[in-house]
């Protein structure tokens, strides 16, 4: 066989090959535009140490450990919203303004109360717009921070929460009697 009749015979391939051939090709590219989007998914909710870093840093183990301070005086609106909060630069500064020995990150936090600019926080955790999560409702059912943050008394820097993935959700539910209507969480 030449060539030429090689080519001849590949390009007069059956309508049914063909047929096949295209959905192949149509499903490994739609599987690959899926691949994509998920790791872009992915990777704005990934645990890298690196897009945690806050613009103070800000230690819990010294605040909520060695000073013993609770969890709801910083983070006032969690008992009564569906958000933690946080904490205000004049709440910071009320204790901070007070403080006779000053360290580099308290010397940051009164540059940003002297020049009235509010620090940007980096946030380190959000749900989907479609998921419902209160702090209030969760509070009121008895569910302690640490069960969420873990034992941020003796975590140098700002924790991220639990991953808050629906399985992991669901599992503390059933242990904790909570409900497992989709509408409860699911807006």
């Amino acid at each position: 066989m030449t060539t030429e009749d090689f080519i001849k015979r590949m390009t007069n391939i059956p309508f049914a090959w063909s047929s096949v051939g295209k959905a192949a090709i149509i499903l490994l590219v739609c599987g690959g535009v899926a691949l994509v989007v998920g790791l872009l998914y992915a990777s704005g909710a990934a645990d890298s140490s690196a897009q945690d870093i806050q613009p103070v840093s800000f230690s819990h183990k010294f605040h909520a450990g060695q000073l013993e301070i609770s969890c709801l005086f910083c983070h006032r609106y969690a008992h009564v919203s569906s958000v933690a909060g946080v904490p205000s630069m004049q709440l910071c500064m009320g204790c901070h303004q007070n403080l006779g020995e000053e360290t580099p990150e308290t010397k940051k936090l009164l540059g940003y109360w002297e020049n009235g600019t509010p620090i940007q926080w980096i946030r380190l955790q959000r749900l989907p717009d479609f998921v419902y999560f209160t702090h209030e409702m969760h509070l009121h059912h008895g569910v302690d921070c640490v069960h969420c943050h873990g034992r941020v008394e003796e975590m140098p820097h700002t924790p991220r929460a639990s991953s808050f993935e629906m399985g992991w959700c669901l599992s503390c539910h059933r242990q904790q009697g909570g409900s497992l209507d989709c509408l409860t969480c699911h807006k």
